[in-house]
């Protein structure tokens, strides 16, 4: 299996990240893309921009890669956020944070019931350099394709036919809580936001929303982060459950902490998700630092009270190994 070689780019900090970024690849036994990629619930495109592009990776697509190689997070967010500040005697101040770049495309799935403006939904994803992998009319028809293609995010027209789209949304995130999803609607309330939000949806955006303000919302809520309309975000109701589910966990760490909702061992854990069992417990690691919660009891009741996961119907209790 060759080795991802290492880019060329100028002395200095990013130099700093890309050489430490290629000693922990090295010393985890240069792992092929592919492995790289599930487990740190990327891309494989994703993973080799991270280790072979000369371009600064954004920080979500960079922290997966440094987490399946079992780097030191802390470390890298640290050279990472020094790469992206500008050099010489002038630079004060760090630039704004992209939202995100070609290095960390979004795969999404449109559901729309209009075809004129599915139609313009899905040519302004791909000029914004994200990845339309499949479309839906209705909320049976969402969920069919969310669960096919097991997309990074779900931009759901609220109002379809059958089932609404907040009652496609609480099906797609009980059977799968690393697809985010992003509530569409033409008569956006506080009422209907906090519905979205209790649903397990991760935003709403009205339809009155113009292209840069859909991008902005889309890539937020990739990030981790909860996009609501900003006369509902400070709401009290609103506001906590936006901070329920504002712990910016990754994919994979979605992933992990649905199993540990379940009941599942570190090992069980790691058979299910193919992953080693180091790189599970690595995992818990981040979860822990990111939610605050040290004991499993602690994560398990967490994630089913703030709603960040839901465990299957007879799921067991809150055992498990590696407490």
């Amino acid at each position: 299996m060759a080795v991802v070689g290492k880019p060329e780019v100028p002395p200095g900090a990013h130099r700093r990240l890309v050489d430490a970024l290629h000693e922990v690849y090295l010393r985890a036994g240069a792992p092929g893309v592919r492995v790289i990629a599930q487990q740190g619930g990327v891309s494989r495109d994703t993973a080799h921009r991270v280790l072979a592009s000369a371009a600064l990776p954004t920080w979500p697509a960079l922290e997966a890669v440094v987490s399946a190689l079992d780097g030191d997070i802390g470390r890298f967010r640290a050279l990472w956020a020094e790469a992206r500040r500008p050099q010489g005697p002038l630079a004060a101040e760090p630039p704004a944070e992209p939202v995100a770049d070609a290095s960390f495309p979004v795969r999404l799935v449109i559901v729309e019931d209009h075809p004129l403006y599915l139609h313009a939904i899905v040519q302004l994803m791909h000029s914004a350099g994200h990845t339309v992998v499949g479309t839906a009319g209705s909320g049976e028809e969402a969920v069919s394709v969310a669960l096919d293609t097991r997309p990074d995010l779900i931009l759901m027209d609220h109002g379809l036919r059958g089932m609404t789209g907040i009652d496609a949304a609480a099906r797609i995130r009980s059977a799968d809580p690393a697809i985010r999803v992003l509530i569409v609607t033409a008569w956006a309330t506080a009422e209907l936001t906090l519905e979205a939000l209790r649903a397990g949806a991760q935003g709403v955006l009205s339809k009155d929303a113009d292209a840069d303000a859909i991008v902005r919302a889309i890539e937020t809520v990739v990030r981790g982060e909860v996009a609501v309309p900003a006369e509902f975000a400070a709401v009290p109701v609103i506001a906590a459950e936006r901070q329920a589910a504002q712990h910016q966990l990754t994919p994979q760490e979605l992933r992990v902490l649905q199993a540990v909702a379940e009941g599942l061992t570190d090992d069980e854990i790691a058979d299910r998700l193919s992953l080693s069992l180091r790189t599970v417990r690595r995992f818990l690691e981040l979860i822990r630092g990111k939610t605050g919660e040290r004991r499993r009891a602690g994560l398990v009741r967490l994630a089913v009270e703030s709603g960040l996961v839901r465990p299957r119907p007879g799921a067991g209790g809150l055992g498990g190994a590696g407490g």
